[in-house]
């Protein structure tokens, strides 16, 4: 087996295990707490998001509606161009990502506590490598 078929095999059963243990019962996606989570760093337009997402403007636009409808994020207009939409957590989208964040937090810790300290930066390393692999620099 080529090493990109074992981590083919292997990724979906790290996010099978850590899913259900980070959003547990609350009804949010992982493409939802990633938005989220880039609202929650400020202010930033629709536009933003779906670049950010690697998704086209309308497919973005419904999820975000849905956030919206769940009452996680405020959407304002722009006051210069009736276009663009600033998007904002809303306190309780902010009160819900930090739990969340506490929750993924936790996770993380659990699983990095039984590994040594050098398997743990090796793990570090590979994701930055895959990180940059991913990249379009």
């Amino acid at each position: 087996m080529y090493p990109y078929q074992e981590f083919s095999e292997l990724f979906p059963q790290v996010m099978v295990y850590m899913g259900p243990k980070i959003y547990g019962d609350a009804d949010i996606t992982a493409q939802q707490f990633r938005v989220l989570r880039i609202i929650g760093s400020g202010p930033v337009t629709v536009g933003e998001i779906s670049n950010h997402i690697n998704s086209k403007l309308p497919a973005a636009a419904r999820l975000i509606r849905r956030m919206e409808i769940k009452g996680w994020i405020l959407k304002r207009q722009d006051e210069h161009d009736r276009r663009v939409f600033w998007l904002e957590l809303t306190s309780e989208g902010r009160k819900f990502m930090e739990t969340l964040g506490r929750r993924r937090d936790r996770v993380i810790a659990e699983m990095f506590e039984k590994l040594s300290s050098e398997e743990q930066e090796t793990i570090v390393k590979g994701i930055k490598l895959l990180l940059r692999s991913l990249s379009y620099e």
